[in-house]
């Protein structure tokens, strides 16, 4: 067996460190959190449970900064069918998160069922309020552990440990979020279509217990906050926007976007752009933790790919990679993300006219206010 260099073993005795103490005492521990968050909505704020016609299903992989030797693997799926015959219905959702980090040593698990309810405003303006109810687990291999009284800076793991391991090894716990969505759609002389959308949650409303050893360790409240604008310019083609919208048309589109949010003593700032052109996915995203970006922690570039199968109905797959800008990369390298989602326009699951377009509305703005143009 290769021999560890002393810088090995106390960067390893540093990292085995830290990720007891985030997860275990006191102190307060992140959510997963994802780069693609514009395809990860349901799991960022309720509120966005039916936005859109039809059918969503999601599936999104993090693997988060993998020179480390426990990096942190995320898992996610969320679906959510919007039912717009139910009067006031935005629709239906299902999120079910699995987070694992030390080799597998610390896992967490969430499965949550919401619904939010629809407010129009004006033909070219709609809100939407929704709430999810979950059920979230942690478990943890106590046996895995390394603790820092076992280690010598020379040779490694080597001692007994003084830590009594405690009776249980998971903890279970109800947890609740909040969220509000507001959308408008807008033309222009320059602009074929411009749609917009500002939404606001708020995560872990109850801030429930998660010690293991019957101790108080809360999990605090997140706040995210998410806003986006989606610019189409159509070149050369009279079809209705929703025929293009399927297939990706002669339409060139652009998405700059934020998001920021808040948990106990963290905060993240993400701002960037994706262009769409025949069916192509381009993005730049930056990343702090505070709002200056001209000192970035991590640059983030996203290729992807939209697949139609017909008018109503296609897959998107994409790629992200997040490069660190400081001089952690050297530690931690990269983090790979990947998001496939599937967009079924016409589907319900009561049989009415589907979420497509029975919205109630009147006006040129009707059709646009249902569709998920990027």
């Amino acid at each position: 067996m290769k021999k560890r260099s002393t810088f090995e073993i106390r960067y390893l005795r540093t990292i085995i460190v830290f990720v007891f103490i985030a997860t275990f005492s006191q102190l307060k521990a992140q959510d997963a959190l994802f780069s693609q968050f514009y395809n990860n909505p349901i799991y960022y704020n309720p509120g966005y449970i039916g936005l859109n016609a039809g059918m969503r299903a999601r599936f999104n992989y993090r693997d988060q900064w993998t020179g480390l030797p426990t990096d942190f693997k995320t898992y996610n799926f969320s679906m959510d069918v919007a039912e717009r015959s139910i009067p006031g219905s935005g629709g239906l959702g299902l999120l079910v998160s699995s987070d694992r980090a030390g080799t597998g040593t610390i896992k967490s698990t969430n499965i949550g069922i919401g619904t939010a309810a629809r407010i129009p405003i004006y033909t070219n303006m709609v809100a939407q309020m929704g709430f999810m109810v979950s059920y979230a687990q942690k478990t943890v291999n106590w046996d895995e552990l390394v603790f820092s009284d076992q280690l010598n800076a020379r040779y490694g793991n080597i001692y007994q440990t003084a830590f009594e391991n405690p009776s249980s090894n998971r903890v279970s716990y109800p947890d609740f979020s909040v969220g509000g969505v507001y959308r408008f759609v807008e033309t222009g002389s320059r602009w074929s279509n411009i749609q917009g959308t500002l939404g606001a949650a708020v995560h872990h409303v109850f801030t429930p217990n998660e010690s293991f050893q019957g101790l108080n360790s809360p999990l605090p409240r997140k706040l995210v906050i998410t806003g986006d604008l989606v610019l189409e310019i159509e070149q050369g083609r009279s079809s209705s926007y929703r025929s293009k919208r399927g297939s990706g048309g002669s339409s060139f589109k652009f998405n700059p976007g934020f998001q920021y949010e808040k948990q106990d003593d963290f905060s993240t700032y993400t701002l960037g752009l994706n262009i769409l052109k025949s069916s192509i996915y381009f993005g730049v995203w930056f990343r702090n933790q505070d709002f200056n970006f001209f000192e970035a922690r991590d640059a983030i570039f996203q290729v992807g790919f939209n697949a139609p199968w017909s008018k109503d109905s296609r897959c998107k797959i994409m790629y992200t990679y997040d490069y660190l800008i400081t001089d952690l990369r050297t530690a931690g390298r990269a983090s790979h993300e990947i998001s496939l989602v599937f967009e079924f326009d016409n589907f319900s699951l009561f049989g009415g006219k589907t979420g497509g377009f029975n919205t109630g509305y009147r006006g040129s703005g009707a059709r646009e206010m249902e569709c998920c143009p990027f």
